[in-house]
């Protein structure tokens, strides 16, 4: 009997109860018209039965988590051990579009949530924290593990209750990603902006089952080893970078909280060794994509269920303010961008970047999964691989410019607010132009929101 009262075994069997009732209500037409994805219906079940609204629902939020924090590294790994798309041409330019165009959005969201906070204080004659508007890049671009981290830390700093407004942010993320996500979807279906890439089933040609040999591993079964050797290293990794920044411990943090990066990386490294195997290489490219399909059914689900519903009475004002302008911004941001940065599948790309941007990765695969459910275009591909290559122009903003303005508070401020504003948006500048000079970024008339291809 004592087997049965393991709260992680509870947990999965309530997220596997979510999952196969959202599954069921799927079959009811008018569910079915709406087009969300079970993972997601299933993480709103969770939340109105969790225990911040019903309390039906015996789950532990610390498994739910760790079930988010390890499950977004078993993406990456998975994806970026399966080959590339063979179909097109356009991972590349993906990849470079994802590395140049996820700082720029990271530093908008800085922008836009420091001028909220700011353009607040001047209307209500107070000097907010600055945490309030720096929380949105955090909350929508992070996550609610990032952002409840280092909104604890803040609250040392002098700003109240910031892990629960990190929780707060990072909800009302994930309710732009659903709420407006699910429309874009359908808007971009009506338009008929849906690549042949993910529309024409027949284009594509299935892989093969294998079969596993006598005795061997079964064919699934020899792909989680090897997630799970990818991961190992990717444990050993960051572990030895941490150690050897022990004299920055918060730069050493920030290391396990980018975890799937490295990830992404080993697994890149991987597979260019098996792949000189030739017809002994064990990855399977079918069988690693079902697996970083479960991986992100789960873990959408558990996201939503982990995330707490904070009481917004005292701070309401500023985070809808905040969070309406961030999403707006997003939102557009995005369409106008991926419009004009990627030759191929261009919505496909928007839609998987306005959930990255709104609710982290695993939301905008669970988008991009309703119009490409089996990942053929290279949008999935290329944001694993461009958020590695994006590392790098994000780290002045995560790194630099988010602390040192939380840092300068309160004697330093709104002056110092002011000042990354002001750097924010030269920052923006440089990489935009870079893009356009260099990057392939089309920025020509016509000015419309979304740009018909050539």
């Amino acid at each position: 009997m004592s087997f049965w009262q393991s709260p992680a075994l509870v947990t999965a069997l309530v997220i596997a109860a979510l999952l196969g009732l959202a599954e069921a209500l799927r079959a009811v037409p008018a569910i079915r018209r709406t087009a969300i994805p079970a993972c997601i219906l299933a993480g709103v079940l969770g939340v109105l039965l969790g225990p911040d609204v019903a309390d039906l629902l015996p789950v532990d939020r610390s498994i739910l988590e760790t079930v988010v924090y390890h499950g977004l590294a078993i993406v990456f790994i998975a994806v970026a051990l399966q080959s590339p798309p063979k179909s097109t041409a356009g991972l590349g330019a993906s990849v470079k579009a994802f590395s140049l165009g996820i700082p720029v959005m990271i530093t908008m969201q800085t922008v836009v949530g420091l001028a909220a906070v700011l353009g607040l204080g001047l209307i209500l004659g107070e000097t907010l924290h600055p945490g309030f508007g720096l929380m949105l890049p955090l909350g929508f671009e992070q996550g609610p593990g990032q952002a409840l981290s280092l909104g604890a830390v803040w609250e040392a700093g002098g700003m109240p209750e910031g892990a629960q407004i990190g929780l707060i942010v990072a909800t009302l993320g994930f309710a732009w990603s659903i709420v407006v996500g699910l429309p874009l979807v359908l808007w971009g279906k009506r338009r008929g902006l849906l690549s042949p890439l993910t529309t024409n089933v027949d284009a594509v040609v299935a892989e093969a089952d294998e079969a596993a040999a006598p005795g061997g591993l079964d064919v699934l079964t020899r792909q989680i080893a090897i997630i799970g050797g990818c991961y190992a290293i990717t444990w050993a990794v960051c572990f030895g970078l941490s150690a050897a920044l022990y004299f920055a411990p918060d730069i050493a943090a920030t290391i396990w909280g980018f975890h799937y990066i490295v990830g992404a990386g080993v697994a890149i490294g991987a597979r260019s060794m098996l792949s000189r195997l030739g017809a002994a290489n064990p990855l399977h490219d079918r069988s690693l994509g079902r697996i970083s399909g479960v991986s992100v059914d789960w873990m959408t689900c558990s996201a939503l269920v982990a995330v707490q519903l904070a009481v917004l009475q005292a701070n309401w004002v500023v985070l809808l303010v905040v969070t309406t302008l961030g999403g707006v911004v997003t939102l557009c941001l995005c369409l106008w961008l991926c419009s004009r940065a990627f030759p191929d599948a261009p919505f496909e790309h928007a839609l998987v970047w306005f959930g990255m941007s709104t609710g982290t990765l695993p939301m905008g695969l669970a988008l991009l999964r309703v119009v490409d459910p089996d990942l053929r275009s290279p949008a999935a591909l290329g944001a694993v691989l461009g958020s590695a290559g994006a590392i790098l122009g994000a780290v002045p903003i995560l790194l630099f410019l988010i602390p040192a303005t939380v840092a300068a508070w309160p004697e330093g401020h709104p002056a110092a607010a002011w000042m990354a504003l002001g750097v924010g948006l030269a920052y923006i500048a440089g990489i935009m132009g870079y893009w356009w000079r260099f990057g392939g970024l089309r920025v020509g008339r016509p000015l419309t929101l979304w740009r018909e291809r050539d």
